[in-house]
Formats: C-alpha cells, sequence, structure tokens
C-alpha cells in the first residue's frame, strides 16, 4: 500500500455522496472521480468500490407537485449503495484491515445549492425520505436508542445559496432555509439522522465567492469531512463535533474550507502519459529500412516447388485412378495363318465391308458388336469417373494445396510476428512493413505466373473413339483381304494336277525339240521322268507363290489386328484422345485454379497484414495525439527539446461546475503543494538518459499481450493498455516525495507555511452571522479557533511551525493523516436563526439595522 494513497482510498466510514440539482451533481460526481483516479493509481478497480457510493438528481422540474414519486425512487437508490456500502462480505475486509470494534458507521453527504429553484422544492421531502427509510429499514444497525452524538448513520447536508438581498429569489431563499432548519430541528430524536445543516453563501466576510470557487469550498470541506484521521483521539473528537455539532436545536452551521494538495492522480497520470508519448515519439521518428532478407527469400520458392512436385504428379494420380476402375484390354492372339479369316469378323465383328471389295471400307456411321461394347466399357468408365470418383481425386488434391497453403500462411506469420515481436524495437514496425511489402511483391508475381497458367490450361475433349474405330475398320479390311487358306489349298492341288498332266508332254516335246541326246544325265527327266519334273516343279513353285501371298495378307491382318489393341489402349491411357488426357488436363486446370485461390489467401493475409501495420502506425499516430490531448487537459505545456512546464497540472484543473473550459479557471481555494523547484523536480525525475531503455521495456510489456493476437487487436489503439504498459517507468512521478530530503523538505514547508498564511488574512465565514452573535441566547460553537485552523501533513508539522517561527509568526496547526493535502477551516456550528442576517425578514432586516446604528452611533453598511 503506497502511502500516497492510503488516506484517499481507506474510508474506515462508508459514506454515500447525494448530489441535487446541477451544482449537487457536479461536485458528487468530482468526488467520486477523484476517488477513482487514487484507486487506480494504487491498482485497484474503481468499479469494485462501494464504500462511497453516489446519487445524482441533476435534472429537477421546479414545478412538479406529484405524490413524492421521486423522492421515493432517490430514497430507494440511495439505500441501495448504503446496502452495498455495509454489506457483510465488505466490511469484514475493512473492520478486519482497520482493527475496528465499535459499532458501523455511516455518512451521508448531501450537495445542493438553494439557488435553483427546483432545490428548494425537492430537498426536504428528498432528505425526509432518506432520513426515513434509512432508519426504518437499517434499524438493527442504526438503533433508535443512539441519539445525538452516539448516533453512528449522519445525514449531512452541505448547501450553499446567492447571497438573498441580491438576488430576486431571496424571499423564496430565506422562507427555505428557514423551513429546513425548523423541520430538522422539529424532528425527533429517535428518528433523527440528519445532524446539522451546514450553509455557505456567495457572500464571504472578505469576499464574493464564485459558484465555482463555492463548489470547491464544499468539495474541499468533504473531503476533510470522508478522509479525516480517525485514528487519533483528536481527530475523532474534531470530526464528531463536525459531524453532530453541539446544539441539536439548531442545526444550522457553516463553514469555508480551502486546500493546498499535490494532485498525485494527475501527477501519475502525467508520467504515465510522457513515457507513454516517449514510446509514440520514438516509433514516429523510427526510420524506414533498406534491408536484405535471405528468409524472405527462400520463403518465395516455397510456393513454386511446392507445386511444382504436386503438377508432375498429376498424370501418375490419374492413371492409378483408371488402373483401378477403367477395363484392362489384354491384347488376344491373332488367328493363325492356316485359319479361315472368317475367324477375325466373327471375332471382333460384324464386317461392315462387302466381301466381293477388295478395296477399304470407310467405319460404320454407328458402331456394333464388338467394338460397341468396348466403346460402351470405356463410356462407362468415363461416367463413373466423371460423376464421382474424380472428384474424390479433386477434393484429395485441393486438400493437400490447401494443408499447403495454411503451412505455408503459418510460417509467413510466424516470420513477420518474430520480425515484429521477437526484438520490440521503435524499428521493428518499419522493419515489418518492408518485410511484408518485399513478401507481397514476391508472391504477387507468383500470382500473376499462376494466373498465366491457369488461363493457359485448356482441358481435352472428352475421347472421340475416332481412332480406334478407324484401326477397328482397318482390322476388318485386313481379315477381309486375306485369301481362305483352305481354298487356297485346293486351287494349289488343282493347279498341280493340270502340271503333272499337261508339263510331261510339254517337256518332251522341248526335248525333242533341242535333240537332246540320250547320254544326258537329265534327258530322263525330260521324256521319261516327266511327270516326276512336272510334280517337283509344280510343288515348287505353286507353294512359293501360295506361301508368299498368304504370308503377306496374314501379316497385314496382324499388324491391323496390333494396331486395333494399341488404340484401343491409347483411348483409356493414350497421350492424345484418351481418358488419361481428359482427366489429367482436368486435374492441371482444377490445381492451376487452386494455385491461384492459394496464392490469392497469401496475397490477401500479406495484404492484410500490411493494412494493420498502417493501421498500427495510425493508432499510434492518434493515440500520440489524444495523449497530448490529455496533457493539455491536465495543464501540461509540452515544450521539444525542453521541460515540460507542470505548473498549470500543479495549480489549475477542469472546472465542472459551470461547463467551463478545461484548464482556464484557476481554482484559487486548490492551491499547488509545490512551488516551482518542486514542478521542476518532478519533470526531472524520470531521467531523459533511460529513455531508449523505458521505450524497449514498455514495447516488450506490450509484446506480451499482443504477440498472438495484434492481427485483431491493434496495438496503441487500446490506449489504457499503453498506459498500463508505461505505469512502472512512471513511479518516480508517481510516488515524488514532497518531504524527501532536507531541502525539498523545507522548500515544502515554507509552501504550506505561506499557503496557512495566506489564507488566514482572506479567507473567513461564508454566512453573515459575524457581529450578532449577542441575538444567539445559547452562543455559536466553534469546533475550531474563530480565526481558523490548518490541518497539515504530520511529517511536516514541525517542518512549518519552524519555517513560521523562523517569520516571526505564529500558526495553529493540526497533524493530519494525508500526506499530500493541507487543509485551512473555518467552522461554526449551533447557529441561531436569528443570528443570521442574511436570512431574516427584509423588514427585521431594517430594525435590526436601524438599532445597531442608534446603539453605536455610527453608519453600518448591512450584508443585506
Amino acid at each position: 500500500m503506497s502511502a500516497s494513497g492510503r488516506a484517499s482510498r481507506t474510508l474506515e466510514v462508508p459514506a454515500v455522496l447525494i448530489g441535487i440539482g446541477r451544482f449537487g451533481a457536479a461536485v458528487a460526481g468530482r468526488l467520486r472521480r477523484e476517488r477513482d483516479q487514487v484507486l487506480a493509481l494504487d491498482g485497484l478497480d474503481p468499479a469494485g468500490d462501494d464504500g462511497l457510493g453516489v446519487v445524482t438528481r441533476e435534472h429537477l422540474e421546479a414545478s412538479a407537485k406529484g405524490d413524492g414519486e421521486d423522492q421515493a425512487t432517490l430514497a430507494d437508490e440511495v439505500l441501495q449503495r448504503v446496502r452495498r456500502a455495509l454489506a457483510h462480505t465488505r466490511m469484514v475486509s475493512v473492520r478486519d484491515a482497520t482493527a475496528s470494534e465499535h459499532q458501523s458507521r455511516l455518512s451521508v453527504l448531501v450537495f445542493a445549492d438553494l439557488g435553483e429553484p427546483a432545490v428548494r422544492e425537492h430537498l426536504w421531502p428528498a432528505l425526509e425520505r432518506i432520513q426515513d427509510k434509512l432508519l426504518t429499514e437499517l434499524g438493527p444497525i442504526f438503533e433508535a436508542y443512539r441519539t445525538g452524538r452516539t448516533r453512528n448513520a449522519v445525514i449531512l447536508p452541505l448547501l450553499t445559496m446567492p447571497h438573498p438581498p441580491a438576488t430576486a429569489d431571496g424571499p423564496a431563499i430565506i422562507t427555505a432555509v428557514r423551513a429546513l432548519v425548523d423541520a430538522v430541528a422539529k424532528t425527533p430524536p429517535r428518528r433523527r439522522a440528519i445532524s446539522q445543516l451546514y450553509l455557505i453563501e456567495d457572500v464571504a466576510e472578505f469576499s464574493v465567492l464564485s459558484q465555482d470557487e463555492l463548489g470547491q469550498c464544499v468539495r474541499n470541506f468533504a473531503t476533510l469531512l470522508l478522509y479525516a484521521d480517525l485514528g487519533s483521539e483528536t481527530g475523532a473528537d474534531l470530526v464528531e463535533r463536525l459531524l453532530h455539532g453541539s446544539q441539536p436545536d439548531e442545526p444550522l452551521a457553516t463553514f469555508v474550507c480551502s486546500v493546498a494538495e499535490l494532485p498525485r492522480a494527475r501527477l501519475a497520470a502525467y508520467g504515465r502519459d510522457r513515457v507513454a508519448l516517449e514510446v509514440l515519439d520514438a516509433i514516429r521518428e523510427a526510420p524506414r529500412l533498406d534491408a536484405t532478407f535471405s528468409e524472405a527469400d527462400a520463403l518465395e520458392q516455397i510456393e513454386a516447388k511446392a507445386f511444382d512436385q504436386q503438377g508432375d504428379g498429376a498424370e501418375k494420380d490419374v492413371r492409378a485412378v483408371l488402373e483401378r476402375y477403367a477395363p484392362r484390354f489384354d491384347s488376344e492372339p491373332p488367328p493363325r495363318w492356316y485359319e479361315r479369316s472368317e475367324l477375325v469378323p466373327e471375332r471382333y465383328g460384324p464386317d461392315h465391308g462387302d466381301a466381293s471389295m477388295l478395296g477399304p471400307a470407310p467405319p460404320p456411321t454407328v458402331p456394333s458388336g464388338w467394338l460397341e461394347a468396348r466403346m460402351r466399357d470405356i463410356e462407362a468408365t468415363w461416367r463413373l469417373l466423371q460423376r464421382k470418383r474424380f472428384d474424390d481425386v479433386v477434393a484429395r488434391d485441393r486438400a493437400a494445396i490447401e494443408r499447403w497453403r495454411d503451412d505455408l500462411l503459418a510460417k509467413l506469420r510466424k516470420r513477420v510476428d518474430r520480425e515484429l515481436w521477437a526484438d520490440p524495437s521503435p524499428q521493428s514496425l518499419r522493419r515489418t512493413e518492408e518485410l511484408v511489402s518485399k513478401l507481397s511483391r514476391a508472391f504477387a508475381e507468383q500470382l500473376d505466373e499462376a494466373v498465366r497458367e491457369r488461363d493457359a490450361a485448356r482441358p481435352a475433349p472428352p475421347p472421340d473413339f475416332e481412332g480406334l474405330r478407324s484401326a477397328h475398320g482397318h482390322a476388318l479390311d485386313a481379315a477381309r483381304n486375306r485369301p481362305d487358306p483352305p481354298r487356297m489349298l485346293l486351287w494349289g492341288l488343282l493347279a498341280l494336277i493340270a502340271t503333272v498332266l499337261f508339263v510331261p508332254s510339254v517337256l518332251w516335246m522341248f526335248a525333242d525339240a533341242v535333240a537332246m541326246k540320250p547320254d544326258r544325265w537329265f534327258e530322263p527327266g525330260f521324256r521319261h521322268y516327266g511327270w516326276l519334273t512336272a510334280l517337283l516343279g509344280g510343288l515348287l513353285g505353286i507353294g512359293a507363290w501360295l506361301g508368299w501371298v498368304l504370308g503377306k495378307a496374314h501379316l497385314r491382318l496382324q499388324a491391323a489386328l496390333d494396331a486395333m489393341w494399341t488404340a484401343l489402349r491409347d483411348t483409356v491411357t493414350g497421350a492424345r484422345g484418351s481418358l488419361l488426357e481428359y482427366f489429367t488436363t482436368r486435374l492441371h486446370l482444377s490445381r492451376a485454379i487452386a494455385r491461384v485461390e492459394a496464392l490469392l489467401a497469401v496475397c490477401a493475409a500479406l495484404d492484410a497484414d500490411a493494412e494493420t501495420l498502417l493501421l498500427i502506425d495510425k493508432a499510434a499516430r492518434r493515440a500520440r495525439g489524444e495523449l497530448r490531448d490529455h496533457l493539455r487537459e491536465l495543464g501540461v505545456t509540452l515544450r521539444p527539446g525542453g521541460r515540460d512546464d507542470i505548473s498549470g497540472l500543479l495549480g489549475h484543473q477542469r472546472s465542472h461546475l459551470e461547463g467551463g473550459e478545461p484548464g482556464k479557471i484557476e481554482e484559487t481555494l486548490v492551491e499547488p503543494f509545490v512551488g516551482p523547484r518542486g514542478a521542476l523536480e518532478i519533470v526531472d525525475s524520470i531521467l531523459p538518459e533511460g529513455r531508449e531503455s523505458r521505450v524497449h521495456d514498455v514495447l516488450a510489456k506490450m509484446a506480451d499481450h499482443y504477440r498472438a493476437r495484434w492481427r485483431e487487436e491493434l496495438p496503441f489503439a487500446d490506449l489504457p493498455r499503453l498506459r498500463r504498459a508505461a505505469e512502472r517507468h512512471a513511479e518516480p512521478i508517481a510516488h515524488w516525495d514532497p518531504l524527501a530530503g532536507a531541502e525539498r523538505a523545507m522548500e515544502t514547508a515554507e509552501r504550506l507555511a505561506s499557503f496557512v498564511r495566506r489564507q488566514r488574512r482572506s479567507l473567513r465565514g461564508a454566512l453573515n452571522f459575524s457581529g450578532y452573535e449577542d441575538l444567539d441566547p445559547t452562543g455559536v460553537d466553534r469546533p475550531l479557533r474563530r480565526d481558523g485552523e490548518a490541518i497539515v501533513p504530520r511529517s511536516a508539522v514541525a517542518l512549518v511551525r519552524e519555517q513560521a517561527s523562523s517569520n516571526a509568526e505564529h500558526l495553529t496547526l493540526r497533524p493530519g493523516v494525508e500526506p499530500d493535502r493541507a487543509y485551512y477551516v473555518v467552522t461554526a456550528t449551533g447557529i441561531a436563526l436569528s443570528a443570521v442576517a442574511s436570512l431574516q425578514p427584509v423588514e427585521h432586516g431594517r430594525n435590526a439595522k436601524s438599532t445597531d446604528e442608534a446603539k453605536d452611533g455610527s453608519t453600518t453598511v448591512n450584508a443585506f
């Protein structure tokens, strides 16, 4: 628990703030915001804080005359906040942390300006409803027998009003105040939780307070009541007198309060935003890099290499499918030479040609028989693959390509992530932009090439069977033109018989003609054995001719049959006009389309990364502008190359009471805790020499969150996360101690002594009863000294007194628990209405003026 935030977040007494009207809502909202800032400074969640509840009614209708429904709703909301503040779970931890054993206590502070007509009309009905509901529904906690100072639930209105004689609504304001005081005083003690009614007006004893200054005064006093030191005996007695007063029958009280404070939450915001701004400035100033990326060059080749391997396997994949589903056409043995030619048409026919014609016949228009059966088998295979099996191949192929695409995208993302977040630095964003740009260009070229390949891919038409039909026709022609061996044998025998019958006589005549002598060895073969010579010659000649003719025809038939079987197989697995070509070209086209789609996805991913990097740069610039705007709202003047001027932060802030512009209205009742030298020391507590290490550390902390999600959540777009990452380096500013070191402590003490001296001279009562105390029979009670007292941090009391003594001054000081805040307070309680000149009817005021003039013998300027 830091010392700076301890008092501001430890509410030993839970409280509910009620803001009625525009003024009251502004004060209550400011107190809640300041508490949220301190809680956030100490690392706590303001949303989980129920110790300080807020209920506001900013817009009220003065003419509303209903049955009190709005007041009932307000009371219900207040009770709901009280129940949350007193919840058992919360009270156990609070009472244990403070070692508290006394009764649970509750403070309800009500803020309102009686100058608003609607507030005058609704205030007492609302207070009465809240009081009754609180004491009735939470009676076991706030027992009825505890009255007066023993009452442990206090409703304390802190009201302001314009000086009645100075406004047209003066009589209405006087009437409302007097009725309100009478109603509180007449409430039975056992049913009374409103102990006092604090009231201040805009015309004070020494000066006129503006509406903003009235708001500051109420805020300061409420802060004192909320965070006063209840641990000390004197502090507890002081708060008891301020809350309960000493005269229940005269509940009217007044106060004025100024404060000198160190705005710890705003200082923490400044330090945090300053470090975050350093990070964004470093990113903005980082130069673009022209570097080579060998790993990126290697990534460029992944796509082409992977697809080349897949392209080579397309035909192989189709062949595997055809081997499984296509019919097998094994060549049948051709007919033997001695077999009749009719066997070929009988087996591969019917023959479409004319047997009386020796020329080739064209293929039939409508195939039939053996050819039709084979063509139907091939068509059935084509339909099977076309309708289902080939789709399975394409689906498997596309799945493989998608896996490749996903693997490539993962590699690319991993590479980009490593470049951006492996060693976070201001240059990382520029290097990553260059890497993504290079990869985008490389894969865009691959995409252009893939598109060209896709457009060039032309699927082959389905098989038309023209080659098969032609080869089949040639085979039948060859079979038809082949001589029939039995017939050729018959004609050969007839020719041989004719040769044996007619050739011997011819041989005899030939021998006689040539006068062949009998002593020649061959002469018997011409005369006596001519028949044998004819037989042998006939056998040799006729056999040779028959063998040549039949062999030639048979070889033509074998070649034609081989060509037919080759054409049949080529119709399935041939290079052209086949099922293989048909499906291979389609698989190539499918892969080309899938390649284009995959590369489109890769290029889209790279384009998305490039766009995200651009958005990150824009988010950084926008965050930089928002940080600079916020620093200006805090009152910081940024000086490039020099020290920031935080004097505005220490002494000026935004006014919320009348819609004022930020940083334009000085809060005269909220002064700086330190002087110009302290402001310089605060700025210098963040060393310029550590800028580079701070930038790297903040980026590394952001990398822990964004490394895996920067594409979905833009870094620097979440400004609160950037601020949280910078908080650790802003601790020297957030925890800057104004009393650390002798020299700094003396300067702070002088500053506080000057604050007390200045406020004592200029700040007095803001309710016109001074000089009329003799009209109050019971007297006016003053919890503090008549001219006010100062409450300063305990550690500074001795130093402030020492500084005052060195200037021959005597200051009345009370030690306070808050280390960053000093108060100057003037209070008075138990004031009778008769002693407040501002609240007297006009005629009564004039009579009192005449009496005073006659008594004193001089003219006194009445305040009203």
